[in-house]
Order: structure tokens, then sequence, then C-alpha cells
């Protein structure tokens, strides 16, 4: 086999691929997950040749023993123009089909540098971008908002890799692209369409450890104008593991020696299912309109504390949430422009039960707390290529949101809503040959209120066209206005909080690169950001929480990334790498002396993980690991064995096998979650699983 690839990025960043001599295609996928496409005998000869090139790019396809010859083939790819200046992390299509059974926020937490804060399996998740809290990280699906009106947060947990297409980080004041209010960054996630596709089917069903089951189903049906996926999945487990609690203990009367208990993850089960559906329609050569539906139920129970040391039948708490979220879009396309229009609704109604069992009289219920919000997003875009050099967009977006919460048994609440107009201008510009800029400014009103601007200055440059290397800058401004919780909970609300507003900025370089069959892409940046009027939620001298502001905080840190694929002889490998270092940093002395100059509570200042991947002839073996340094719950940083959450290094394996039956597709695979057996805790007084197991079976036509 001769295969040569050579790239050549111009000025306009096209990227030339060129591919001659002999090339071997075989139809498995190194992901060790799913057969894609079947071949089809009536294809051309180049034709073909082209398909599976640019499906072997993409996907890393292994290498089969029928060969072809071809001429020399191009294909060309342009670098998108509103990247530039800004730094963005695209998740590979590989970690999404082998993360396709887990939630973003197992996904995150062994793939990239954002730092999870989960509460146990199916629990609370929540997310610490960049050294922030969890309300600076919206999330963002196709476009519109899925954070609540009312918490400003998003539980990961609630979202799975099995509706994700395509996932994107923007990072620091780069997520003024997509919103504002974001002060660590936002995430982006993309369904899309298969125009080749005339029909698809895909089953997954998982087995695994505490009465573990997952099902997953997709049907694909279409053509060239219209196309439907159709998504549904079904997650259940029992969750009753095994630990040790150390947060209470008996004395051995001889010894002195603390005897710590077993006990069982008691009241943990949960239960979710979904629905996705998607259609998309493509008319007038000119046009294109989708419509996406994703419907949500979750049902979990809640367990108590480890610190809790009353019966079985006392704080017996249940959560249930239902979510509807739709989004239509229509656009238009022009020789050097683009307008769409897009509406969506995000409806999500949650309940909070807590019951004591009382002798003599049964359960009896101490709070029963439902919430409802409902949000409307619209959103006009243009942007349009003013030269092959510049390109402008503005859009403007209405939102409303409205927020009900009621207490039946304290009888407390309230109910707000809100209206939001925001305006977006970005210009982006190649200057030379080597140097570009972006240039973006928000202008928001939120209610009677207005925002200040918002503005974003980027700048890229290419240092090296052999290896890709480019410097890039940035300075940001950023503004965060109060959740409707913040200013409004009964009791706590403060109508008196300050919106939250900083600068940021970061330097990054990057390097995208080919040593022979190595593929190796890499990254460090660099990053400031000062902010004001932190809003931190704190107990108040009335016996309940309330949020105050804190007056500066500052958090700086770095981030590298490192990306390697190759194949030696019949092994295909990839290795995906991420560090961070994180210093988010009190700088507010009149909130204490003990808290100042100290890192903010359940942030870590190290993270790393690493997934490797090696794929032979359909055999596939997967590792992940991912840890943390020590993470305070005090903004003391006390050390104590209450108060510290000591650090810890969790590994997970998973091997399989592909197996082709005609046009039928089975993929066998095995994971072990927790290799080593690790203690840990992601949160105090959380219990965490130790090692367990899933076992799944994939079957796929297409």
């Amino acid at each position: 086999m001769d295969v040569s690839l050579k790239r050549h990025y111009e000025r306009s960043e096209v990227i030339t691929f060129v591919l001659k001599g002999e090339i071997a295609m075989d139809i498995y996928p190194s992901n060790g997950v799913l057969i894609y496409f079947l071949l089809l005998k009536k294809l051309k000869r180049i034709g073909f040749l082209l398909f599976m090139f640019l499906f072997f790019i993409s996907k890393s396809q292994s290498i089969s023993e029928d060969t072809l010859k071809i001429h020399e083939v191009q294909i060309s790819a342009k670098r998108p123009i509103d990247e530039i200046g800004i730094v963005i992390t695209k998740i590979d299509s590989t970690i999404l089909k082998v993360s396709e059974s887990e939630n973003l926020s197992e996904l995150l937490s062994e793939n990239t540098t954002v730092f999870v804060k989960s509460e146990g399996r199916g629990a609370l998740a929540t997310v610490s971008f960049r050294g922030t809290s969890a309300s600076h990280t919206d999330v963002l699906w196709n476009g519109m908002s899925v954070k609540s009106p009312m918490l400003g947060e998003v539980d990961f947990s609630q979202i799975p890799i099995f509706f994700v297409d395509d996932l994107s980080l923007l990072h620091g004041g780069a997520s003024i692209q997509s919103g504002s209010g974001a002060l660590g960054g936002s995430i982006q996630i993309d369904n899309k369409p298969d125009w080749n596709n005339k029909f698809g089917l895909k089953f997954k069903q998982g087995l695994g450890s505490y009465s573990t089951f997952n099902d997953y189903l997709q049907i694909d049906l279409g053509n060239k104008k219209i196309q439907s996926k159709t998504r549904l999945f079904y997650n259940y487990s029992k969750n009753d593991f095994e630990f040790i609690n150390k947060n209470i203990a008996d004395i051995d009367p001889n010894t002195g020696a603390y005897i710590y208990p077993i006990q069982k993850n008691t009241n943990a089960n949960y239960l979710q299912y979904g629905l996705l559906q998607e259609f998309y329609v493509r008319f007038a050569q000119k046009y294109a309109l989708s419509v996406k539906y994703w419907k949500q139920n979750s049902d979990r129970a809640l367990p108590r504390l480890n610190t809790y040391e009353g019966d079985d039948y006392s704080n017996i708490s249940n959560q249930n949430e239902k979510s509807h979220r739709t989004i239509a879009d229509l656009s238009r396309f022009g020789k050097k422009s683009k307008l769409s229009v897009s509406s969506g609704i995000n409806f999500t109604n949650m309940e909070y039960l807590m019951q004591n069992y009382i002798s003599g009289k049964g359960y009896q219920t101490i709070i029963f707390s439902e919430s409802q919000s409902k949000s409307l997003y619209n959103k006009m875009a243009y942007s349009y290529q003013l030269f092959k050099s510049t390109k402008i967009e503005v859009n403007y977006e209405l939102n409303y949101h409205d927020v009900f919460s009621n207490d039946t048994v304290k009888k407390e609440g309230y109910q707000q809503d809100r209206l939001e107009h925001l305006l977006f201008l970005s210009w982006n510009q190649e200057i030379t040959n080597r140097w570009s800029s972006t240039f973006m400014l928000r202008q928001n009103f939120i209610d009677n209120n207005t925002v200040p601007p918002i503005p974003y200055l980027g700048l890229d440059y290419l240092i090296s066209d052999k290896y890709k290397v480019y410097a890039k800058a940035s300075l940001s401004r950023n503004y965060r206005y109060p959740t409707l919780n913040d200013l409004f909970w009964q009791p706590g609300g403060n109508i008196n909080l300050l919106p939250e507003k900083g600068w940021s900025s970061d330097f990054s370089l990057s390097s995208n690169f080919n040593i022979k069959t190595i593929n190796i892409s890499t990254s460090a940046t660099a990053y400031y950001s000062d902010i004001n009027d932190w809003i931190l939620w704190m107990p108040s001298p009335m016996g309940y929480w309330s949020p105050e502001n804190v007056k500066r905080v500052v958090s700086k840190g770095l981030e590298l990334h490192l990306n390697i694929s190759c194949k030696i002889r019949e092994v295909k490998f990839k290795i995906n790498s991420n560090y961070a270092y994180t210093s988010s940093v009190n700088m507010d002395e009149s909130f204490g002396k003990e808290s100042y100059k100290k890192q903010l509570v359940y942030v870590p200042e190290h993270s790393f993980n690493l997934f490797l991947q090696a794929d032979w002839k359909g055999y596939f073996i997967n590792y992940q690991n991912n840890s943390f340094s020590e993470r305070y719950t005090t903004s003391s940083n006390n050390t104590s064995r209450r108060d510290w959450l000591y650090p810890y290094f969790m590994n997970n394996l998973s091997l399989g096998k592909l197996i082709q039956i005609k046009k039928v597709n089975l993929a066998l695979s095995f994971k072990i979650y927790n290799l080593f057996d690790e203690q840990y805790r992601s949160v105090l007084s959380r219990a965490m699983p130790g090692r367990n197991y899933l076992l799944s079976l994939k079957i796929s036509l297409k």
C-alpha cells in the first residue's frame, strides 16, 4: 500500500488532501461500536473511493486486503471563519460513539478540562468550567439554551450522549458567541441529518451491576430531500451498591480502634427515559427546514447523607422531573449570505417530596415542592460574506421566561417572569495571510434594565504553515444577571443583588501536523479572569441560605490538550489527553480573613484525563483515566477529614468485538468502571460505587 497525505493551507484556510497509489479499505470502524455504511456495488470506482476516503479520515477506519488503484484525488474543506480568535474544543466522534451509553457529565469528566461535581450515579451533576460555579456555564441544544431560568444551571446527568451528534466547548469569553453570562464557558450540543441515508436501524442493550438496565433505539428514514431521525432511551438502576461509611463509626472496646460499618446505598434507585424526534427538509434549492422535539422524564430517589444516623423511615426523598423541548429553524442560503429564523420552547416541571414515617399515622409529607419553568426563544440571524476575507453576522433574540415555585406544606413560593431583548454583532476579518481577527459585541436588555455592552476581541497568527502552529489571544468582558431564584426564592431571595461582571483574557498555542502515518494535534492555553460581585449562597442569621455578592474572585489557569492517532501495521491507536491547572481564589477580604486568597470550594487545582484506544481486526480495547487533586468544602480550605476531599484516580476499561453477518452488524462490549476499586468522593457525605460492570450488545443495520 502506498498512501501519501499532504496538507496545504492557503490564505482562505482551505485544507487540501492528496491521495494516490494503492489504498485498501475495510468496512469495520476502529471505534468498535458500529458499522456505519454498507458498500454499494453500483457505485463507480472513483466515487466509491472518494466516499471511503472521507469516511476513513472522519472515522479512522481500518485496512483490509481489497485494493484499488486510483488517480490523484483532491478533497478540500474550509476552516470556518467564525472560529478565528476563539478557543474551542470539539469532542472527537470516536469518543462520542464510545460514550453513547453515558450521560454528558461522565463524558466531560473523562475527556475535557471541565470539572464535574457529581452527587452519585444518576444523581445531580454540575460543572465548574475554568474555576467558575455551575451557574457560569451555559448549555445550548441546537442554539437554544437549556439552562434553567429558575436555578441558572444545568443537571448534566440528565443529558444522554445517545442524543448528541456533535459536541463542542467554547472556552471563556468565546461563549458570548452564543449568549451572555457564561463566565466560564458554554457547551454546544447539535443534531444533524445524514442526507445520504435511506434507512438505518440501531438497537443497543446494556446490563450492569446494581440491577442496571440500559436500552437505546434509533431509526433513520429519508432521501436527498427529507430526513427523519427517531431516538429513544430507557435507563434504570436499583443503584444499591455497598460502601464503607467512614463518616460514622463504632469504637472497639478492646483496642479503641474505629470500626466503620459497611452499608448499602439505599433509597437511591433512578429511572430515566426519553424521546428525540428530528425532521429535516430541503426544498427550492435555497431553503432548509428542521424541527426537533426532545421529551424526557426522570424519577429518582435521593439517598441520605453518609452522616445520617436515624432510622430507615425518616427523610425519604424523591425527585421527579419532566421536560419538553422543541425548536424549529428555517434557513435561506444565498451565494454569500444566510438568513435563519428559529423559535423554541423549553418547559420543565419538577417535584420534590420528602416524607417521614410516624407510628400510627403512616408516612407524613414534610416537604412537597413543585416548580415549573417555561422559556420561549426566538432568534433571527443574518450572515454575509462581504469579501473573500470578511464575514459579518447580526442576530436579534427575543426571549421570555416564566417561573412558578411553591411548597404546599410550608406555604412558600413565588411566581415571576422575565423578558429579554438580545442584540449581537460579529466581524471576522482575515487581515493578511497570517493575521486574522474577530470582533464581537452583545447588547442585552433584561426587563427594564440595560446591560452594559459586552465586547470581545480575538486575534489569530499563523506561526508555522508546515506544522500549522497558531497563536491566539483574546480579551473580553462578560456580564451575568441574577437568576430568578437568586432574586425571589422564598425564603432567602435577595432582590438587592448586583449582577456579576468581569474581564477575561486568554492566550493559546495550537498545532496540527503529520509525521508519516502519525497525526498529532496539540494545544496549550493560559487564561485569566477577574470577576466582580460574584453571587454566592451562604447561611444567613435567620437559619436559611441566602445569596450575597462577593466583591472579587480571580480565576486563572492553564489548559493542555494532546491528541494522537496512528496505525502500526494492522493495529490502529488513538490517544486523547487533557490537563488543567485551575486557581480560583476569593479576593474579598471582607468575606473573612480565613477565606481571603483561598481556593473556592469544590474546585481542584489539578485535573487530568487520558483516553487510549487500540483496534485490531474488529477487536478493540479502550482505557480511560481521570484524576483530580484535593478539593476543599469550606471557604477557609480546612483540611480536616470531615471537610476535605482527598485526591482520587479513576480508571475504566472496556473491550469488545465487532461481528458482521450479511447486512447485520453486531458489537459486543464489556466495560469495567473503577477498575482498581478506588474509594473516593465527589461530593462531601455522598457515597460512590466501587468496581462495577456493564455488558452491552449493539445491533445495527444500514
